[in-house]
């Protein structure tokens, strides 16, 4: 029985530290081993997939086998590429120099103003004149048409000015199109051209035409230039605008066969495939990555769970588990139909055999492991986490084969709604076939998730000794051998046990404990009576008791060695260790009161030792066996009583367990007063739902029942009528032979 402890001396206190302390410095070396092992194992399965994603080629090899991207990637160069496409496509962007045109304009005035001067001088011969224009006008013109336009008067040669400024000024301010004259080969000859056609329009006269076009052509120059600023930032918006270019996961980098380009060599590395010999990054990062996982498992069980780090199976059956979860998780991740069936399996498997919070626990741990095996798949780790949370749930509550099918649709039901809005979120086509084809995939994997599950953990129960629902559902079944043999050769025995499973059942299931396993532990708690079925009142159905002519040391022999055989036979027939406690602990270390005070009453002063009246226990070890301890005792006198009312059951009950507290027998089983008060009014309630109807017949009514049985009157219904009368055990008060 639980006690709270209360402050004490500062010498109390300091031994209750000092014992901590030593306990949490003690070290556990087959789970350390075992921790080790997994993580090795672990890191081994991560490292040999990372390096079996590389593959060995360079420049011009032929590929030896089809790649695919094992995550989401950045494609740099093919992005790059894009963006140094879209800056070509920029046109540069101009900027015009007005200083230029003025000073060509300038020039005009100059030189019309010398051929004014000269064509005015009428004292100098023409053909100087002529030479003299020539030379300071460089036009590469015959001297005729230089002597025709020095032989213009003033005002014509005035209006030759003028037209020069305009074709000149038309040429250089718009250039035909509104941007000058540019500053390379092929827009000033288009500018110099449309000089000489504007010059045309002009001067119809040929030689003042030839003129007036090659002076003009002669000083169209350069005048808008590129804008190198401007023209860089355009490129740069161009290049912006280019959206990155992404290698999408499982799409195909390589083809088994295609010659391997410069670009391929490139996407290669970016993704990490690219085989450049032993790279120890990858090593170094599944050995981090491995600790952080197991260092998550071992933290928890030794912080929150130290009785479970204490258990030896407890932490080789978790390791077990997890590195075969990764192992095939990294088999089957070519399957995306299956990347969900791994983590709810897993979790289910530790719930059932280990414990249910350290089954929500692997399933984070291992939906991270999962994930990065499948390269970085966040939805795999959602959906499988969800997963096995659902699995957890559903496993807990496990009282029947057809729970399993139940907890395999609820996890496929998780997981359809988890992918469902994934592929809301990330605006995936609900009208696509494969769309759908993973939502059906996400369910089914639910269901065969249970049924993977159930069917994996009997190949770990067995050898470790771990009893599971599933095994505690098979044991319940009235055909087991051991049952069999109950209900045939103690058949009394048999009725009673049901009665006690179904008491230890409710009462066990209201404090908190396992009822499955109280039930199943009740219905095998007597199984050692079918040995010798007729020394127990529960099988004499009225019949000569063979203990009336037996010392009674002999008959406390004879009753307590039913736990032995119990204990034996159990062994025979391979039942599990959780159930044989329950056949050991179920009587404890009790008084077998009926013979220890009949032998007292026949003393004759040799003095009878009370210790050879006592099972030979161990007292109850847990909630489940005291509480079929106290069912036992509580129905078995509840059936003597002759008026089974309420208050009388109440008063039995609390007389029994406050006899059994009170002998000591509750203190090892962790249960608190207030679960003792809890149990006691569900027996209550149950033993008076069970003999409220009882009839009470008259003596006389019973001595005809008695006379007519043994005539064979009433056949084999007549036991059942003397139990009802006798209360079970052949007695009107104690538990002789019980």
């Amino acid at each position: 029985m639980t006690t709270k402890r209360k402050a004490g001396s500062w010498l109390t206190n300091v031994r209750y530290i000092n014992w901590d302390l030593k306990g949490s410095a003690s070290l556990h070396w087959p789970q350390i081993i075992a921790g080790l092992c997994v993580w090795l194992l672990t890191m081994v399965i991560f490292t040999a997939t990372f390096f079996s994603q590389r593959v060995d080629v360079n420049v011009g090899d032929l590929a030896p086998r089809t790649v695919v991207a094992p995550y989401g990637v950045v494609d740099w160069g093919a992005t790059q590429k894009a963006r140094q496409q879209a800056a070509k496509s920029v046109q540069n962007v101009y900027g015009t120099n007005s200083q230029v045109l003025k000073t060509q304009e300038s020039t005009i005035r100059k030189d019309f103003s010398l051929i004014l001067s000269l064509s005015l001088d009428k004292t100098a011969p023409l053909s100087l004149r002529e030479q003299t224009a020539a030379q300071a006008i460089s036009l590469g013109l015959p001297s005729s048409v230089w002597g025709e336009v020095l032989s213009l008067s003033p005002s014509k040669i005035g209006q030759l000015q003028q037209d020069a400024l305009v074709i000149v000024s038309s040429v250089m301010g718009n250039g035909g199109n509104g941007n000058g004259v540019r500053n390379n080969p092929v827009g000033l000859a288009e500018a110099k051209g449309f000089a000489a056609q504007l010059a045309a329009q002009e001067e119809s006269q040929p030689g003042l035409n030839l003129f007036l076009s090659d002076f003009t052509k002669s000083l169209i120059v350069p005048n808008t230039f590129v804008n190198v600023r401007d023209t860089q930032a355009k490129k740069d918006q161009a290049m912006a605008r280019v959206p990155t270019v992404k290698i999408l996961k499982g799409e195909q980098v390589l083809q088994a066969g295609q010659v391997v380009t410069p670009t391929d060599m490139k996407v290669l590395e970016e993704l990490g495939l690219l085989n450049r010999g032993f790279d120890p990054a990858p090593v170094l990062g599944s050995a981090l990555i491995s600790l952080v996982l197991v260092a998550l498992l071992g933290g928890y069980l030794w912080f929150l769970k130290r009785p479970l780090f204490e258990s030896r199976a407890s932490v080789i059956i978790t390791g077990i588990i997890f590195t075969a979860s990764l192992l095939a998780a990294d088999v089957m991740k070519g399957l995306p139909a299956l990347n969900y069936l791994v983590v709810p399996t897993a979790a289910i498997m530790v719930s059932a055999l280990v414990d249910s919070g350290l089954g929500m626990v692997i399933s984070g741990v291992l939906s991270l492991g999962v994930a990065t095996l499948t390269g970085m798949d966040l939805n795999v780790a959602l959906v499988s986490f969800f997963g096995g949370l659902a699995g957890v749930f559903a496993i807990s509550r496990l009282s029947q084969r057809y729970d399993i099918i139940r907890a395999g649709f609820l996890v496929g039901i998780v997981n359809l709604f988890t992918l469902l809005g994934l592929d809301l979120t990330q605006g995936a086509g609900l009208t696509q076939t494969p769309t759908w084809e993973t939502l059906l995939w996400g369910l089914l994997d639910g269901v065969l998730a249970a049924i993977l599950s159930m069917g994996s953990i009997p190949f770990l129960e067995g050898p470790f000794g771990i009893i599971t629902s599933m095994k505690l559902i098979e044991l319940s079944n009235p055909n087991q051998p051991l049952l069999r043999k109950l209900v045939i050769e103690a058949p009394g025995t048999y009725h009673h046990s049901m009665m006690v499973g179904n008491l230890a059942e409710q009462a066990t299931e209201v404090v908190g404990g396992n009822s499955l396993l109280a039930r199943v532990g009740a219905y095998y708690h007597d199984i050692g009576k079918s040995k010798r079925p007729y020394f127990f009142i529960d099988n004499q159905f009225g019949a000569d008791n063979p203990h009336d002519k037996l010392a009674p040391a002999l008959s406390a022999l004879i009753i307590s060695s039913h736990v032995r055989d119990g204990t034996k036979l159990a062994h025979e027939y391979r039942v599990p260790d959780a159930i044989i406690d329950f056949i050991r602990e179920h009587h404890g270390t009790t008084l077998i009161k009926y013979f220890y005070h009949k032998a007292v009453a026949a003393d004759t002063g040799e003095g009878v030792l009370e210790e050879d009246y006592r099972y030979d226990g161990p007292r109850p070890q847990s909630k489940e066996t005291a509480i079929v301890m106290l069912a036992d005792a509580c129905e078995a006198t509840s059936r003597t009583l002759k008026q089974p009312t309420q208050q009388a059951i109440e008063q039995v009950v609390r007389k029994i367990i406050k006899e059994r507290l009170e002998d000591g027998q509750l203190d090892e089983s962790n249960l608190t007063l207030k679960e003792l008060d809890i149990i006691a009014r569900t027996f209550v309630r149950v033993l008076t739902g069970v003999f409220h109807q009882r009839i009470e017949y008259p003596e006389k009514v019973w001595s005809e029942m008695e006379r007519s049985r043994r005539r064979g009157d009433l056949g084999g219904k007549s036991s059942l009528f003397v139990i009802r009368r006798t209360g079970g055990d052949g007695s009107s008060g104690g538990r002789r032979g019980s």
